[in-house]
């Protein structure tokens, strides 16, 4: 049996048009509608049952309340990295703001929150309740989510925004930071310095962001006539051991750079710590900067050179762009109302202290 996902390719249009085609039909012009069902048929897409009694006294009493299709309740996935009990929401340096940001923004709109947290290969073996009764109609997935779970929540959720996570490719509208824009502007600032060869740890997370950090950082070093080293950019790989063993041997090394830029805040403290076990000075010896501004990256020894993410304001847009598109597609009053996937992105801000300075002559 074919997937929702091709048949949106096949039909072209997103995966949630599918999914609105037969959850939500009277919302899709008849035209649309039609190339759906079409591409299904051709296919042999069956899509999944009906959403469930409790999912529809949801939105009986939604409709009573508001006199309205706007949602009285949001879904905000998290996907964990491992299956720790200890890597919750909660615990995540990074996340948590973006939940407290989310929260505040749907109390204001009085909006419920619904938070889970699990892991990309547990999903796929059990979805949360709130997914698999479809009780839902909008949802916030956090973190990173490969093109099967996306296809898993696109099967049950009508209107999806990805958040710290944007693919072009996969029809989602994602909030990411500038992530190019801060390693650009951080590399630069250890260039004006004097240091010419920096290097570029990812620490083992092949996130979409690291990328898009590192490609900043090269296009830093081209723009500052510094020809990059591809030696110097190191832990490129899913494997912790392996990123964490590749920086003990750069650190080692007679050539070690003079600079070090880190995918995050996570990447540059295990450097700091490091860089101390190797006895190596910071910034006298080398210069650490990171990514991100986690709370305890001004409490570091040194305090950590890093780039400001605004993670607050990232959950509140997150909410607030969920709203205004269950509100369009409302609004259009049976049209469609599909909008191209869009990546919203966030400013940042380098962070100035005191684990960087100018290279020995």
């Amino acid at each position: 049996m074919s997937s929702i996902r091709e048949v949106a390719k096949h039909a072209g249009v997103s995966p949630a048009t599918v999914s609105r085609a037969f959850a939500s039909p009277d919302l899709i012009n008849e035209q649309t509608k039609r190339r759906v069902l079409d591409s299904a048929r051709t296919l042999e897409y069956r899509p999944p049952q009906n959403r469930s009694i409790a999912g529809a006294k949801v939105r009986q009493k939604r409709n009573e309340k508001n006199g309205s299709f706007l949602p009285d309740t949001m879904g905000f996935q998290f996907f964990a990295a491992t299956d720790s009990p200890g890597d919750t929401i909660a615990t995540n340096n990074f996340y948590a703001p973006v939940l407290s940001g989310a929260q505040a923004q749907a109390s204001e709109l009085g909006v419920n929150l619904l938070v889970s947290t699990t892991t990309r290969n547990r999903f796929l073996a059990e979805a949360p309740r709130m997914i698999r009764e479809r009780a839902i109609e909008g949802m916030l997935l956090v973190g990173r989510a490969d093109t099967e779970v996306l296809g898993k929540f696109a099967q049950n959720v009508s209107e999806i925004i990805l958040v710290d996570y944007y693919d072009k490719d996969n029809g989602f509208e994602g909030i990411i930071s500038d992530s190019f824009g801060g390693a650009y502007e951080i590399t630069r600032y250890l260039v004006e310095l004097g240091h010419r060869r920096i290097g570029f740890f990812l620490g083992g997370a092949m996130m979409g962001t690291f990328h898009l950090r590192e490609n900043g950082y090269v296009c830093a070093l081209f723009e500052s006539g510094i020809t990059p080293n591809r030696d110097l950019v190191i832990g490129a790989t899913d494997n912790e051991e392996i990123a964490t063993a590749e920086l003990y041997t750069l650190l080692r090394s007679p050539d070690r750079p003079t600079a070090i830029v880190a995918a995050n805040d996570t990447n540059a403290i295990a450097a700091l710590k490091m860089c101390r076990e190797l006895r190596l000075r910071v910034p006298e010896d080398i210069s650490i900067a990171g990514f991100d501004d986690v709370e305890s990256a001004s409490h570091t020894d040194p305090p950590l050179t890093t780039v400001r993410v605004n993670k607050e304001s990232m959950g509140r847009y997150a909410v607030r762009s969920l709203w205004d598109r269950l509100k369009r597609r409302e609004l259009a009053s049976g049209s469609e109302a599909e909008t191209s996937p869009m990546c919203h992105l966030l400013p940042v801000l380098p962070v100035i202290r005191q684990s960087c300075c100018p290279p020995k002559s």
